[in-house]
This record gives C-alpha cells, structure tokens and sequence, in this order.
C-alpha cells in the first residue's frame, strides 16, 4: 500500500449509539483507492481490508482499525465516521 495523499478533512461523525457527534476534524492519510489511515479521537486507525457499503447510506466504506481493536468506517470520499 503505498500513500498519495495525507490531509485534515472535517467529517460528520456517528457515534456507536447512531448518535451525531457533528464535524470534527480527522486526519487521513489515502493510497490508490481510499483512506488507508486515520487520526480521530486520539486514536490511529489502519485500513482493515474490509470495505463495503453503509446500510442507510449506500455510500462506499472501508473498514478501520486500532492497535487495540478500536474501529470505525468511513467513506471512501472521507465525508462521514462511523465509529464502531
């Protein structure tokens, strides 16, 4: 995997609970096809493998992880989180 892009994006953020945190700023970091690594939350999240498709939304998303097994999703575009 190799990294294109490195940027602080603001992203709407869903809690676990289906709640709304509102935007909050992450910094992501892209390779060829999307978001390969996010800083949230104090957290560094890694590129699981897993991607697909939110349920409510349709929107593309990959799945992210933490050394502690803390994950979220987000979309390819970078505009939402879900944390997880």
């Amino acid at each position: 995997m190799t990294i294109t892009t490195v940027t602080t994006i603001t992203a709407q953020v869903i809690d676990t609970n289906h709640r709304p945190k509102g935007a909050i700023p992450v910094q992501v970091e892209f390779d060829a096809e999307g978001p390969a690594r996010a800083q949230h939350a104090g957290q560094v999240y890694r590129y699981t493998g897993k991607s697909g498709h939110n349920r409510a939304t349709g929107l593309a998303v990959r799945e992210m992880a933490t050394i502690d097994d803390a994950r979220l999703w987000i979309t390819l575009d970078d505009k939402q989180v879900w944390e997880d």
